[in-house]
């Protein structure tokens, strides 16, 4: 598919520029679906911020991670101590975030326009930079508390638990098995393949298509996991 193309792509452009200073696009975007938009695609970053961690250093290697934007220009996010991918990242010259938004697939049926065929919309953000382990417990307890409360603000519920309440001892000890980076952006690669070349009449169904529900959301997913591994 075209996304995992664009992925692959990205991926091998990566892994040719380690440790060479250039600026080798590490993403195929026609220029129809290009952005260049920063404040947007800082934006964007904020609204999906659930990123993967990509270094080639030593081998290819991916992790998940929730962020957070430090405005006007730098990433954080923490991994686990025991995660082979940090002695990656402090060796690594080059390093890249993929931001992924929504994405689903598009049918002809949804267009006036006849003799086209199917495709997959999606919307991506690919950022480098180079990387620093933040060593100070101080600074990472702020930015640790930030990143609580704005994911707590935006998706929490309830009252009976808050970050604040937490003994510091405890947190402290927490902090103690992870690590902290942050990435200082150099480049910016936004696609938005969300058929905005199109006619006014294709936009239309393109939206009216895509009121119908395609891939779990995690609720269902989580559901179904669950009775796979039930409690113990």
């Amino acid at each position: 598919m075209p996304e995992r193309r664009d992925f692959l792509l990205g991926l091998s452009s990566l892994l040719a520029s380690e440790g060479e200073a250039d600026s080798v696009d590490t993403i195929y975007i026609p220029e129809r679906h290009a952005e260049t938009d920063r404040a947007f695609l800082l934006d964007f970053i904020e609204e999906f911020s659930f990123g993967m961690v990509i270094s080639a250093h030593g081998g290819l290697r991916a992790s998940n991670v929730p962020t957070l934007l430090k405005r006007p220009g730098a990433i954080w996010w923490h991994l686990a101590k025991s995660n082979a991918q940090n002695a990656a990242l402090a060796a690594a010259f080059d390093v890249m975030l993929v931001f992924r938004g929504p994405h689903a697939y598009i049918s002809p049926n949804w267009y006036q326009t006849k003799n086209v065929v199917p495709t997959w919309n999606f919307a991506v953000v690919h950022v480098r930079g180079k990387v620093t382990r933040l060593d100070s417990d101080e600074a990472f307890a702020l930015s640790l508390s930030q990143l609580v409360a704005r994911n707590e603000q935006r998706y929490g519920g309830g009252d009976r638990w808050h970050y604040n309440d937490l003994p510091d001892s405890y947190l402290k000890g927490m902090r103690q098995g992870i690590v902290a980076w942050q990435m200082e952006i150099e480049s910016l690669e936004g696609k938005f393949k969300l058929g905005q070349e199109r006619s006014s009449p294709d936009r239309d169904g393109t939206l009216e298509g895509l009121k119908r529900p395609q891939e779990r959301d995690i609720l269902a997913l989580t559901r179904a996991y669950y009775a796979r591994r039930p409690a113990k």
